[in-house]
């Protein structure tokens, strides 16, 4: 059955533009709410999947909302959207039993992500099993799938670091490939899984916010400091925090970072008392980081320290041996998930597959099975359901495919840049996540550098 998503929030543009970005054929099914009273009595009589609310709204706020969608209904996933000013009120309304916050402008694929593997674990939740024992399933060594011997290698990794007391991490590797599933697998493969995973996007917050969410703060430490908080450093004691896209810190932070992974100890922001930690830190990249240390944006101490244990994933182009095995998971997993009795896939199809470079990885893989899913009748996933070699980053792996660009002789090295960022967009079709996988680079980091080149629409 394809999950139905209510949507709250005072400004109907702004909801009905995050229905339309979710409700694409097949994959979920949405209503918009613009008060409050009116999702709270429509829920009463047809119950949501999950449910996404605005944080701040006149009537009652979005920590109002998740406790009364709580009290009658324990197991239902809700989502507070917030502005980056209302951190502290999103931490309330985890606490009144919101699953998960995510700040404004939303990021599509993080929202859907998270929400997908809440909708996963609620059966299991209500069948008895705590949420962590549920995501302990979900997300256990043998969840990183393939029999290639770089997989197997990277399974033996997870088994190493799950039994070594507290190491720190560092996961390398193309978008797409997996980290975040590799980081899951080493907290809930090890003895300290009862303690919380955390996981933060370093490129998601600009740094000021950022160092507030991870060391948390005293009450009157800046303006908006209402009351004390505590960091996700606090939070994440006794467990695992994962910092995604870690070459986005900022150089004060790198510095912060190094001081607590020497000393184990930190201060709140505005506080004088130092907080000691036991938690396993686990890092990760889709960039070149001796790179960054060479061209000073990376301190070299610090990459030496987060690279005490480092694993490279590899990309789906080197371990092409295993696209059938993952596409034939794939398309059971939406089979489930969008009731179709669609039994396997043909060898055709599973040819044109492997002759695809994938530059999005497996990432990409679950998203083109999760589309041909979508559309095909059945009973067979066929090669016409897959989508067009044209509607494919990169298209097929041909010996004669250009992958330059050509650029003007005599640029600057400021000229060159913009072109080439402007040469790729218009490669990817405006495309801003493939860009900046593309680039490698983040999206906030590719963003800066439109506006700076000019290569943002007015």
């Amino acid at each position: 059955m394809v999950p139905t998503i209510y949507i709250l929030d005072d400004d109907v543009v702004y909801a009905k533009l995050l229905a339309a970005n979710l409700g694409s054929p097949g994959r979920v099914r949405t209503r918009v709410f613009e008060r409050p009273d009116a999702l709270l009595a429509h829920h009463a009589e047809e119950p949501a999947d999950a449910v996404i609310t605005d944080l701040v709204m006149p009537d009652l706020n979005g920590v109002e909302v998740a406790r009364r969608l709580r009290r009658n209904d324990p197991h239902l996933p809700i989502f507070v959207l917030t502005g980056h000013g209302d951190i502290a009120t999103a931490i309330e309304a985890l606490k009144a039993g919101a699953t998960e916050y995510l700040t404004k402008p939303v990021n599509i694929d993080e929202l859907m992500t998270v929400m997908t593997r809440a909708l996963i674990a609620r059966p299991l939740v209500e069948a008895g099993a705590s949420l962590e024992q549920a995501q302990g399933q979900q997300f256990s060594v043998h969840a990183i799938l393939g029999d290639h011997p770089k997989v197997e290698a990277v399974r033996a990794f997870v088994r190493k670091m799950a039994v070594v007391p507290r190491p720190t991490v560092l996961l390398l590797g193309e978008s797409g490939t997996g980290k975040n599933l590799v980081a899951r697998a080493i907290h809930y493969s090890s003895p300290h899984s009862a303690g919380r995973f955390v996981e933060i996007n370093c490129a998601a917050l600009p740094a000021n916010l950022l160092e507030a969410e991870l060391f948390g703060y005293k009450k009157g430490a800046f303006t908006d400091a209402r009351e004390a908080k505590r960091g996700l450093m606090e939070v994440a004691d006794g467990g695992t925090l994962f910092l995604d896209e870690i070459a986005e810190l900022s150089p004060e932070l790198q510095a912060k970072l190094l001081n607590v992974l020497e000393s184990r100890r930190f201060r709140r922001l505005g506080g004088t008392d130092e907080m000691e930690v036991a938690l396993r830190l686990v890092t990760a990249t889709n960039r070149n980081l001796e790179e960054l240390v060479q061209a000073g944006r990376f301190r070299a101490d610090l990459y030496y320290r987060v690279g005490v244990a480092a694993m490279t994933l590899a990309p789906l182009r080197e371990i092409a041996s295993d696209i059938p095995l993952l596409a034939e998971h794939f398309r059971e997993l939406f089979a489930q998930e969008f009731k179709k009795k669609i039994d396997r896939i043909d060898p055709p199809a599973l040819e044109t597959l492997g002759a695809w470079r994938w530059p999005g990885n497996v990432r990409e893989l679950r998203n083109v099975i999760e589309r041909a899913m979508i559309f095909s009748e059945g009973p067979v996933l066929r090669q016409a359901d897959l989508p067009a070699v044209s509607q494919l980053d990169g298209g097929p792996a041909r010996a004669h495919e250009s992958t330059t660009f050509a650029l003007a002789k005599r640029l600057s090295l400021a000229d060159a840049e913009r072109e080439y960022i402007r040469l790729t967009l218009e490669e990817t079709g405006g495309d801003i996540q493939r860009a900046a996988e593309v680039l490698g680079i983040s999206r906030k980091n590719l963003w800066e550098k439109r506006k700076k080149y000019g290569l943002i629409a007015p």
